[in-house]
């Protein structure tokens, strides 16, 4: 090959456009180095359709019409020697256009209207296969290709194919560009609807154990009421008899002295009623504010437990579970006290819905609360003697919805929700003992100064 067309070779080569993924840009540079080293005013890029019986041309470049592109397409039916010495995968140079065999049939419909007197095809291969050919036509008198210009474009025609390559990544490229994109947007719209889920089921959690506050509080408020309503009718009666003895004057002092007796004991029994009433709803109030209340605050905390636990009492015995309170007095800490109930009722919600599932009817289900101070801070702790939970669950007990007790109404959502309420709004620690039988018992470590 001459030193011109090495020349000319190597500067399509190294030029951006063949691998920049632009190929109409890299297509035109192509055709015009054909038409520059071939000394041509004509040549163009003709590719295969999916089956071979067509060739549909994508450019041509005709710069004695000022002509830079045509839509053509050739039917192997029409041409079927010219299709026949393509399927042979070689360049086709056709010295005399208008007799050799492979052109002949263009001699009337295409070779003299446009005055071409030789043509030279060559094939484009990308991966192997042949899709298509760079053909070169000479307008001027009849022209013998020689060997070194056969090869120059068969070069160009490879350059061609690795254009297509790079059209094809950056393609790729783009697609998976969208695709990311598209994957990115569609996460974080499902990360939102999952977040909004969470939050409404955690909020529907935190709105069953409230249920359970208030289905029990009404329970043993029935009670003291009853038993208050009771004596207070049994003292109106015994004063309507009293009274209508004293108005017959038939009222002795021993009867006198039985109806005072009887009525004290009444009012006395009912005051205490209504007081122990009164106090489980000051305490259930006081628990259901706190729970929507994110103010800090100092508590004595053992006092604070007690009143958090006192409405949470019914809920335990019905289920026939015993509680038993260690709690060490005047602890004094500044906290949220609504995360403090929170974390309390979710604990003991919990461990009175999952811990004694199975367990042995002989055995009394037994829930210890515990709190106290060490050096390494405050610690609530809740203990069952319940079936515990296998040591390879541990850690997926925390995460959202997990949940053995799915087909009881579980959520899956008690010990997570617990898990965020000591991490993030106590910055506090939390720690599991438990294995298979031999109960739970999880604690809950609160630094005494927020700050710290």
């Amino acid at each position: 090959m001459n030193v011109e067309l090495e020349s000319i070779l190597l500067k399509v080569s190294q030029s951006p456009d063949i691998d920049g993924g632009e190929l109409d840009r890299a297509s035109r540079l192509i055709i015009n180095s054909v038409c520059e080293g071939l000394n041509i005013t004509r040549a163009g890029i003709w590719l295969l359709g999916e089956h071979g019986d067509t060739i549909e041309c994508q450019l041509l470049i005709d710069k004695g019409n000022d002509l830079d592109s045509e839509s053509l397409i050739l039917r192997r039916d029409d041409f079927p020697q010219y299709f026949a010495a393509l399927d042979k995968e070689r360049s086709i140079p056709a010295h005399d256009a208008m007799t050799d065999s492979a052109t002949i049939e263009f001699a009337e419909v295409y070779l003299t209207p446009l005055g071409i007197t030789s043509m030279l095809d060559v094939p484009i291969r990308h991966r192997g296969k042949m899709i298509g050919i760079i053909c070169c036509e000479n307008q001027s008198a009849q022209r013998q290709w020689h060997d070194d210009e056969i090869v120059f474009s068969s070069s160009l025609a490879d350059l061609y194919g690795r254009a297509v390559s790079a059209k094809e990544r950056a393609d790729y490229q783009a697609q998976l560009l969208e695709m990311n994109q598209s994957l990115e947007r569609k996460v974080e719209e499902r990360t939102q609807a999952l977040q909004a889920a969470q939050e409404k089921l955690i909020e529907s959690e935190k709105m069953a154990a409230l249920g359970n506050l208030v289905a029990g509080v009404a329970h043993e408020v029935n009670t003291p009421l009853g038993i208050a309503l009771t004596s207070v009718s049994h003292c109106t009666e015994e004063l309507k008899k009293t009274f209508r003895a004293f108005e017959s004057e038939t009222l002795s002092e021993n009867q006198f002295r039985e109806f005072v007796d009887s009525c004290s004991e009444g009012l006395h029994l009912a005051e205490q009623s209504l007081m122990r009433a009164g106090t489980l709803v000051q305490d259930f109030k006081r628990t259901a504010a706190d729970q929507v209340s994110l103010e800090e605050e100092e508590i004595i905390l053992n006092e604070y437990i007690e009143q958090v636990i006192n409405p949470l009492k019914p809920m335990l015995r019905k289920e026939q579970v015993k509680l038993h309170l260690e709690l060490t007095p005047n602890i004094s800490i500044t906290t949220c006290p609504g995360t403090i109930a929170q974390l309390l009722t979710n604990l003991l919600s919990n461990a009175q819905r999952h811990a004694f599932i199975g367990s042995d009817p002989s055995t009394t289900n037994t829930i210890i609360v515990t709190c106290d101070k060490t050096e390494k801070g405050v610690f609530i702790r809740v203990a069952d003697n319940g079936v515990g939970i296998p040591v390879e669950f541990h850690k997926k007990v925390f995460e959202p919805f997990y949940t053995t007790a799915r087909e009881q109404g579980g959520t899956g959502l008690g010990l997570p929700i617990l898990y965020n309420l000591v991490t993030q709004k106590l910055n506090g620690e939390i720690d599991l003992v438990s294995s298979s039988n031999q109960g739970t018992e999880i604690t809950v470590w609160i630094k005494l100064n927020p700050q710290e």
